[in-house]
């Protein structure tokens, strides 16, 4: 991959990164005020992108994406710093 590509898949990932941490944080928010009006935990959130079956996304399968994405964010930051290197070497 060239370093242009690897630079526009790192901030797709930053995007997507940043909303499920937005996600994780009104999820959080929304159980806390649930708890405390309502005495009741369960909230549930569904994906509606694979119509028409909804998956219940819960705040596990939220966390395990936000640690897929951020191994991912590593692994490409680590190829763009490899080719910024050699790049530098060569110069």
């Amino acid at each position: 991959m060239t370093l242009e590509k690897l630079v526009n898949e790192r901030n797709y990932i930053l995007g997507e990164l940043k909303a499920y941490e937005d996600l994780q944080l009104a999820m959080e928010k929304i159980k806390r005020f649930n708890m405390e009006n309502f005495s009741e935990t369960t909230l549930k959130v569904y994906d509606t992108s694979s119509d028409p079956e909804l998956e219940e996304i819960t705040e596990t399968v939220v966390a395990m994406k936000i640690d897929e994405l951020t191994d991912y964010l590593l692994k490409i930051s680590e190829n763009i710093n490899r080719i910024k290197m050699g790049e530098s070497t060569e110069s």
